[in-house]
């Protein structure tokens, strides 16, 4: 079981390098191979924030230092459904939910899942439970039909599978299954019926001289949202806090840009990879993760913890809001208008969403690459910009005008009258500037 434990950890280090018919769709939401009652993740506290490959040694202490640093939801590869107990109890003390893992939910003989759910279900700690990482598409068969037995025991619980990045380094794309990476998302959507999407993607690397953002980070985020919203399906998503390879250790600029970038696309939860710093497998050597492989706190965890008080101020503007539309901005210092991230489409004013004609200007200095994100929530609605440079690249500056109720959201989620604030505001590298108004 140990080997098994170790194999799972490995294969979660990611090496992240057409419309649908109306006929796919309705199948996606109500098909034979679709559970209509699956659970919807809810924290009470907000938007989920999960440490993937979490805590190592089950005490209530570890679980209260996690609560800690911001996050509410753990996923730690157990050895056995003992262990799993052991978290539980430990976790339910700590008021952080459990999603359980262990060898017999996903490889164990038939009827052992079953056994598992049976024994966990009923514990107030438990949030859903993990069944695979990265499938290809010759699997979703397998797992959908997982799914489908845990879910008759219990569909009070959700089922977690997380999907492969379109960003690898297959140029063939022959790990999906598919003839492209949107095809494999609408597949899985079609065969295994999850409740909510989740996918991993890691795009700040370092070439040895500077922090580079790797091409295609948008164009993941654009087709999961796409899809997701399609589907009727929240997302999550993912941002890197363990160093290995040409990954960095995290700048709170880093974990900005990765999260404000997914919430602007709609993400409904944030994982982190990982928690605890893992051993060294395959080549790969992990350190200073927010917890070191000594159990130690290390810089990074502070600096999670500064992100998830962000997320935590936000949840009321991102959790539980839709997209209305997401477009990018890239202007050099001359003025002119240059490549947008690949798959994206360009900021237009004049078509802002009819929701957001409350905004009169939105202007962007020279230099400014930026994603411009609107979002609605019941009769709310905001604007989100976020700064798409990296750490030690250059600030954005907005000049925003708007019509009488347009306000200037704070980090604690505050607002303040707009016409209160500097029109031009200045954001910082992978910051985020957001505006909110009630419609009628």
């Amino acid at each position: 079981m140990i080997i098994v434990v170790i194999c799972v950890f490995l294969h979660s280090c990611k090496t992240t390098n057409p419309e649908v018919s109306s006929e796919r769709l309705e199948s996606a939401r109500f098909g034979e191979n679709q559970n209509i009652n699956t659970p919807v993740p809810v924290s009470g506290e907000g938007m989920p924030i999960l440490a993937w490959y979490g805590v190592q040694k089950h005490t209530v202490k570890r679980y209260r230092e996690l609560k800690e640093a911001g996050i509410n939801y753990n996923l730690t590869f157990c050895q056995n459904a003992d262990e799993l107990a052991k978290a539980l109890r430990a976790a339910r003390r700590a008021r952080v939910k459990i999603l359980a893992s262990c060898p017999e939910i996903s490889w164990g003989e038939k009827g052992a899942a079953e056994m598992i759910v049976k024994r966990f279900m009923n514990h107030p700690a438990l949030a859903g439970y993990h069944i695979i990482d990265e499938p290809s598409r010759d699997q979703f068969p397998h797992w959908g039909e997982l799914v489908k037995r845990i879910q008759v025991v219990d569909n009070e619980h959700f089922c977690y599978v997380n999907l492969i990045p379109s960003i690898h380094s297959d140029p063939d794309q022959t790990i999906y299954g598919t003839a492209n990476y949107r095809e494999y998302v609408q597949k899985f959507i079609d065969e295994v019926p999850v409740s909510f999407l989740s996918f991993d993607v890691y795009p700040i690397r370092h070439n040895g001289k500077e922090r580079i953002l790797l091409e295609g980070f948008y164009e993941n985020l654009e087709i999961i949202s796409d899809e997701a919203r399609k589907a009727g399906m929240p997302f999550w998503a993912f941002a890197l806090t363990t160093p290995h390879e040409y990954f960095p250790i995290p700048t709170i600029a880093d974990l900005r840009l990765q999260v404000y970038s997914s919430l602007a696309y709609g993400a409904q939860g944030i994982q982190y990879f990982t928690y605890w710093t893992g051993p060294p497998n395959g080549g790969l050597v992990f350190i200073d993760g927010p917890i070191d492989i000594n159990g130690k706190k290390t810089a990074t965890w502070y600096t999670v913890q500064q992100m998830n008080t962000e997320i935590k101020g936000l949840s009321g503007v991102f959790f539980g809001a839709k997209v209305l539309k997401v477009e990018h901005i890239s202007i050099n210092t001359s003025g002119k208008n240059e490549n947008i991230p690949i798959g994206t489409a360009r900021f237009n004013f004049a078509n802002r969403p009819a929701e957001a004609q409350i905004i009169t200007k939105v202007e962007p200095a020279n230099g400014t690459n930026a994603v411009v994100s609107f979002l609605k929530k019941g009769k709310r609605c905001y604007m989100v910009i976020v700064n798409r440079n990296l750490e030690g690249g250059e600030n954005a500056v907005f000049t925003v005008t708007g019509g009488a109720g347009l306000q200037l959201i704070k980090k604690d989620g505050s607002a303040v009258p707009a016409s209160s604030e500097n029109g031009n505001q200045t954001i910082t590298p992978g910051d985020a500037l957001i505006y909110g108004w009630d419609i009628r």
